[in-house]
């Protein structure tokens, strides 16, 4: 007697297998979506600190303390993409008052995410060597003062 077709038992396994290839496939994805974001957040607080230390040398002062999402006062000349606020990430300027002749650190930039895992891949990779620290879905990157003294 020759048979067609395929028994419920050989669908079932090759669903199976596939679901699992799928989930493994969508777990890859978020992850490189993930690394990608955090590139451009590392790019984008790299082109922030170079502005920063630019108004610096213009002004002699970094900018003032600015919102979240908000680019600081004066700040556009220096930055070609002024967005301090993505989907994924936003931005807060922190003006701190400190000591030495560059007042020390002044400034700090906060990134905050609503995904956690998202901001525990920034705080491992460390935005290219800027000191920080990490608190939940925060992440506060400092900018050293031009003297480098933080």
């Amino acid at each position: 007697m020759m048979r067609r077709g395929f028994t419920i038992i050989e669908l079932l396994v090759v669903f199976v297998v596939l679901a699992i290839l799928a989930a493994i496939a969508v777990l890859k994805y978020i992850d490189v979506r993930n690394h990608a974001i955090v590139a451009g957040v590392q790019s984008d607080l790299n082109s922030v600190r170079l502005a920063a230390y630019n108004y610096w040398a213009d002004k002699n002062a970094f900018p003032p303390d600015a919102g979240p999402g908000v680019m600081p006062a004066g700040m556009a000349p220096y930055l070609q993409d002024g967005t301090f606020a993505s989907p994924q990430y936003t931005f807060d300027w922190e003006n701190f008052q400190g000591s030495g002749p560059s007042g020390g650190m002044q400034v700090g930039i906060v990134v905050s995410s609503p995904d956690a895992g998202l901001m525990a891949l920034l705080s491992r990779r460390a935005a290219g060597g800027l000191p920080y620290f990490a608190v939940g879905n925060t992440v506060v990157f400092m900018i050293v003062g031009p003297d480098g003294v933080m």
